[in-house]
């Protein structure tokens, strides 16, 4: 059987209203486009048999297949991730069963691939041209106040993304291969936007529709669900996550320093001069220590060795001490010669130099990108 185009999820639950007329649009969007696809119903053992409904219509249409979930963690975000696991193409698509999402809409999201840079294509409710139908008031603010949240965990090549919180989505294999995803809730997009792997996202706008049949799946719990998600991506090491990171390390050695300042001078150790030296660089060896090992244990990868960490240590230490001087620079220059206040002249100085030290630091100290990670991952089927 040769490997089609699309590999096409649809996670589902009470949808055996929906489903037929879904299936007949979609195989007839898909068919006219003359694209090669599978398409892949992952059931979570629905009351109403929406997998039986499925299975009756595999005789129809060949590309079709069934997943019954019957065990392990219910939701949409599992459901399309056990979707990938068992898919052959090379681009992974994902939709509703509701009919909110226009299956007309996938040729033109397939059409976005023929540019070999694009990674991921998104249907967007949120561009110029896209539209939600007849939403109430309340249900806008809630789906737009969500979209803006998300914003704060977006990695760089994502910022701009007006809808990171949209169902309807394609993206190349490589994407997500070798990626440890944490599935839970409904929002896998944002999943794989912050842990991904790509350069390049398109948005194709959209209006999104009306529910066919059934009642809405937003409820209170997935409220819910969504803000635990937040909370976990905002401490991945890409984007906000690894600055937020950068900033708690940070924290941590300011204690460091003021701990091993007060020690040697309680004791009397070091003068004046030599015991402030000593006590940051004490901080500095802490904050590369835990900057090692957690906020930038991504791009580690593959040069553990000691003469790497070394080399790393002196870029780092490098970089901090003229970051050190600088700051006392502007202090220097803000509370001495301009005469602000002593105290908001360190604040402002320490606030300078943290961007000072974090964006060299991601640029020069941390450079490697990771090549293989040592965590579980989303078992892709080849498509060789």
């Amino acid at each position: 059987m040769s490997t089609p185009a699309l590999s096409l999820i649809i996670p589902t639950f009470n949808e055996a209203e929906n489903l037929p007329f879904l299936l007949e649009r979609l195989v007839a969007a898909l068919s006219g486009a003359g694209r090669s696809h599978e398409v892949i119903v992952v059931d979570d053992d629905s009351p109403d048999k929406t997998w039986q409904v499925a299975e009756a219509y595999r005789a129809r249409y060949p590309q079709l297949k069934i997943i019954r979930r019957t065990t392990g963690e219910k939701g949409l975000s599992p459901a399309v991730v056990a979707g990938w696991a068992s898919a052959q193409g090379e681009v992974l698509g994902v939709m509703d069963a509701d009919l909110q999402h226009p299956p007309e809409l996938l040729a033109r999201l397939l059409d976005a691939f023929e540019d070999p840079t694009v990674d991921v294509v998104i249907a967007s409710r949120y561009t110029a041209a896209g539209e939600r139908f007849r939403w109430n008031p309340l249900r806008k603010w809630i789906s737009r106040g969500a979209s803006n949240l998300a914003q704060a965990v977006l990695p760089p090549q994502a910022q701009g993304v007006t809808d990171p919180m949209s169902g309807f989505f394609a993206l190349r294999r490589r994407v997500i291969r070798e990626v440890a995803l944490e599935p839970k809730g409904y929002k896998i997009l944002l999943e794989v936007l912050v842990r991904g792997h790509y350069d390049r996202v398109v948005e194709i706008p959209y209006q999104f529709g009306r529910r066919h049949r059934g009642t809405s799946k937003l409820g209170a719990s997935v409220m819910q669900d969504y803000l635990l998600q937040l909370w976990r991506l905002i401490w991945v090491p890409t984007g906000f996550g690894r600055f937020v990171r950068y900033c708690l390390v940070g924290s941590s050695g300011v204690v460091i320093q003021l701990a091993v300042l007060w020690w040697l001078r309680h004791n009397e150790l070091l003068g004046k001069l030599r015991a402030p030296a000593v006590a940051v660089e004490c901080a500095i060896i802490n904050n590369f220590l835990w900057n090692e090992l957690w906020t930038f244990c991504d791009r580690t990868q593959g040069a553990r060795r000691l003469r790497d960490r070394l080399r790393r240590f002196a870029s780092f230490n490098l970089i901090c001490s003229v970051g050190a001087v600088m700051q006392l620079g502007i202090i220097w220059a803000l509370a001495i010669q301009r005469h602000w206040n002593y105290f908001t002249s360190n604040l402002l100085a320490i606030v300078l130099i943290t961007f000072w030290n974090y964006g060299l630091n991601t640029t020069r100290t941390w450079t490697q990108t990771a090549s293989g990670a040592e965590t579980p991952y989303v078992p892709l089927a080849s498509s060789t």
